[in-house]
């Protein structure tokens, strides 16, 4: 038996635990061929005859790839989301996906943390204005104080608690949260934190983190009706996915001051507007 894993260089998974992957494999009589393609074509040419497919990063296994490769079975991905695999199209082939719930759910409140701090206070400008030769002191954004603040989480799953635990924990920050799929057990063990409506949620937030899987519910989720409603001075973090919130429609609002800073992913864009 064969298995792929289709995309080796992505960079979430070392080479070493790959390797163990590979090995782990072979003791149950599959061989497991680690590759990198970047297209459909490239996937449906290079994994002929697998019954598996492993992704560490967002492959395109698409209705074409699927239908491309009768004799699979699973794509296995190395992460939460799936929203780059076909379900409708591997449900009618008998595929069955798999995803690792909790993947990199810390490095993710790291990040999302680091993106916050970074924008209330100010190192990003700080940074580039000393490369450039310059000291400034006391420009840009006055800092607000973040133990002042109201930390909304959108979707309180993994990564969405353990920077609530940073957040609450470290700073005393008051957290909320909007999530309709968190279990009753699980608000019990945080009784200290608000769970309330999408809309409460974007109109009583300092700082928005998002948290949450593509899904169709939340496809654009965040769009210009939104902005509307949240505090000009509030700002949007996501380590999510890029479509949760509508790309167009949050340059509007940061150009028209509907809201004063945001931070996607790796992705610095941040602006100001003088009241």
């Amino acid at each position: 038996m064969k298995a792929v894993v289709v995309d080796k260089d992505y960079g979430s998974v070392t080479a070493k635990e790959l390797e163990t992957v590979k090995e782990a494999y072979a003791k149950a009589g599959i061989e497991l061929e680690l590759c990198h393609f970047t297209t459909e074509e490239e996937i449906i040419a290079g994994c002929q005859g697998a019954i598996a497919i492993l992704g560490t990063g967002n492959p395109p296994v698409t209705r074409k790839v699927i239908e491309a490769l009768p004799d699979l079975k699973f794509v296995q991905r190395f992460g939460v989301g799936v929203n780059s695999i076909d379900l409708d199209a591997a449900a009618e082939h008998g595929v069955i996906v798999l995803n690792l719930p909790g993947f990199c759910a810390k490095e993710l409140a790291d990040l999302a943390c680091a993106m916050i701090m970074g924008l209330i206070r100010n190192t990003n400008y700080y940074d580039k204005e000393i490369r450039k030769g310059n000291w400034p002191k006391c420009q840009y954004l006055l800092p607000p104080d973040v133990r002042d603040l109201t930390l909304g989480l959108y979707g309180f799953g993994a990564a969405g608690r353990y920077l609530h635990d940073i957040f609450h924990g470290g700073f005393g920050t008051k957290i909320i949260s909007c999530d309709p799929y968190v279990s009753d057990a699980v608000k019990a063990q945080y009784p200290h934190v608000e769970f309330v409506t999408f809309d409460e949620m974007i109109e009583k937030s300092d700082i928005i983190s998002v948290h949450v899987n593509l899904t169709p519910e939340t496809t654009h989720v965040f769009n210009k009706e939104t902005f509307r409603k949240m505090k000009n001075t509030a700002m949007i973090i996501n380590t999510s996915r890029g479509p949760v919130i509508n790309q167009k429609d949050l340059a509007w609002a940061l150009e028209n001051g509907e809201i004063l800073y945001a931070r996607i992913s790796h992705i610095f864009c941040s602006y100001f507007s003088p009241l």
